[in-house]
């Protein structure tokens, strides 16, 4: 509570004297009363913090002024026991395989003593070989073959080179015949002769033949 004290002036004293020959000082004393603080705020701050451990911990509080600013114990970590590994220690000999496939190919492993594994051979790649292709001959430039090599018609092609029209270039290993010769390849086919007059077309029997690769034969 807050006190004022007012003085009079001289004149109203006198007016206020009375006549008995002496003089009274008057005070008069003002009361106030002081407004109260207000204890509502509407500003907020929250506080998110993160421990050592990770784990979250703070709040939210209200932030004006003259209030006290409050102090967030972080958590403890948690504790936890960690359960020891057992192992066991065995002692044996080891016995290492190094195997080879047909391909060169190297396969195998290593064991314990005792009965080894089964090791399955590793498959040979496969490669697929190019179809050859015959070199071409005669024709209206008179095209020639290598000089192991020999012109005949080619079976794929109704033209022969008898009228300009090209041909194949092959060995000219003889194969058929009476003594039904085998070509020395496996990819090879005996085909008739087309240099000869015998010709199985015709009746012709036990003719002699060329071998050429089947890919150069319909």
């Amino acid at each position: 509570m807050k006190t004022t004290i007012i003085a009079i002036s001289f004149a109203a004293l006198v007016a206020a004297v009375p006549q008995r020959g002496y003089i009274t000082k008057v005070v008069t004393t003002k009361t106030t009363s002081a407004k109260p603080v207000s204890t509502s705020c509407t500003r907020t701050i929250c506080a998110d913090y993160i421990n050592s451990c990770g784990m979250l911990y703070g709040g939210c509080y209200p932030a004006c002024t003259g209030l006290t600013t409050p102090v967030f114990t972080p958590p403890p970590c948690p504790t936890t026991t960690k359960t020891p590994t057992k192992t066991t220690t065995t002692t044996c000999r080891t016995i290492c395989v190094d195997a080879v496939n047909e391909c060169g190919i190297k396969y195998g492993g290593c064991y314990c003593s005792g009965s080894p594994p089964p090791y399955t051979k590793p498959p040979c790649p496969t490669t697929t070989a190019p179809t050859p292709t015959p070199v071409k001959c005669g024709g209206l430039a008179g095209f020639q073959c290598p000089k192991d090599q020999i012109c005949i018609d080619d079976p794929k092609s109704p033209c022969g080179i008898a009228v300009d029209c090209l041909g194949i270039c092959v060995t000219g290993e003889f194969c058929g015949g009476i003594a039904g010769f085998a070509c020395s390849d496996k990819n090879d086919v005996c085909i008739d002769d087309p240099r000869d007059d015998c010709s199985p077309k015709t009746g012709g029997a036990d003719c002699g033949g060329l071998c050429v690769p089947k890919a150069w034969v319909p």
